[in-house]
């Protein structure tokens, strides 16, 4: 039994993990880029000021949030249906495996977005001169973001656990049975059927007459 609460765990963090790449793919390819100023010595800064700073961020939190809300749903029915099938609880195991696959995703995310968008934005400031605009490099300063993911899919799961837990529907927990009667009980019901009719009720003369 440990041994495959341990091979759900990690498969179940390998693809989640996995989901990092095509993560970072998509924000590298729809987050806005702002436009910051050149200083001296190759340096940019946040000049002018706009939105478009921060707007990159915030695509990448939703991104990583989504993925922790989709992966603590779909974490959770896939072990429900294999502890149906095996008759084994591996709602622990399944939980570990979401929260590290989530925050390694969410790494792995952020580090193929920044790597993905280096090139061009080295070239760019390269050719710039002091005083140019250039378009800002993609990257995540607010590295708190990076929790979203697993805070999220730890919610989602405690959600639908709580609510198999309240129904009393766990799968690995073993089907109840009627309670057997207890032998001093079997015997006094046994006698109780066997024994005698009590006679009927008599009506004496004497009653009959006075009446």
């Amino acid at each position: 039994m440990m041994r495959r609460q341990i091979v759900v765990g990690g498969a179940t963090m390998g693809i989640v993990t996995a989901l990092g790449i095509p993560i970072g793919l998509l924000w590298w390819a729809i987050a806005p880029r702002a436009e910051v100023t050149v200083g001296q010595e190759g340096r940019t800064l946040p000049y002018p000021l706009s939105e478009a700073l921060f707007a990159g961020e915030g695509y990448f939190a939703l991104m990583v949030a989504a993925t922790g809300l989709a992966c603590g749903y779909a974490g959770y029915l896939a072990q429900y249906r294999i502890a149906v099938r095996h008759r084994v609880d591996l709602r622990l195991s399944t939980l570990l495996g979401v929260t590290a696959g989530t925050a390694l995703a969410g790494i792995l995310a952020w580090r193929v977005g920044v790597l993905l968008d280096a090139p061009a934005a080295r070239a760019a400031l390269a050719d710039a001169a002091p005083g140019d605009l250039v378009r800002a490099a993609l990257d995540l300063r607010s590295t708190s973001a990076l929790l979203l993911g697993p805070f999220v899919a730890v919610l989602q799961y405690g959600l639908f656990d709580a609510i198999s837990v309240w129904r009393g529907d766990l799968p690995f927990l073993p089907d109840e049975e009627p309670a057997e009667p207890e032998a001093g009980e079997e015997t006094r019901a046994a006698t109780a059927d066997s024994a005698d009719p009590p006679p009927p009720l008599t009506v004496r003369a004497e009653d009959s007459a006075t009446g």
